[in-house]
């Protein structure tokens, strides 16, 4: 969110820059497994880069929470969870502009 935040307010002193300009630079700063995510959705504008950014770092911390680790291997095991389900770019934009309505 902070990373958005400072983003949007060096991205308004800027000018005469190509949108898709600004969506690679903006994915580009992201940190490495945020920017992974984002760039496969392929977002045609900011907004969508923000939101699908947004997403991709509450599944990281969501993620988290539900870890646990085992001390004695010093491995991670993560907890039995339903399966996600994948969407296509489509279906994920249809589920964003359902929740913003």
């Amino acid at each position: 969110m902070e990373h958005i935040e400072e983003f949007q307010k060096l991205n308004i002193r800027v000018k005469n820059i190509l949108e898709e300009h600004r969506i690679g630079v903006f994915i580009g700063t992201l940190k490495d497994n945020i920017q992974h995510d984002v760039h496969l959705w392929e977002p045609n504008s900011l907004e969508k880069a923000f939101r699908l950014a947004r997403r991709m770092e509450s599944k990281i911390i969501a993620t988290r929470k539900h870890t646990t680790h085992n001390y004695k291997d010093g491995s991670v095991v993560a907890p039995s969870l339903p399966q996600p389900i994948r969407l296509t770019p489509q279906q994920l934009e249809e589920k964003i502009a359902e929740k913003e309505h």
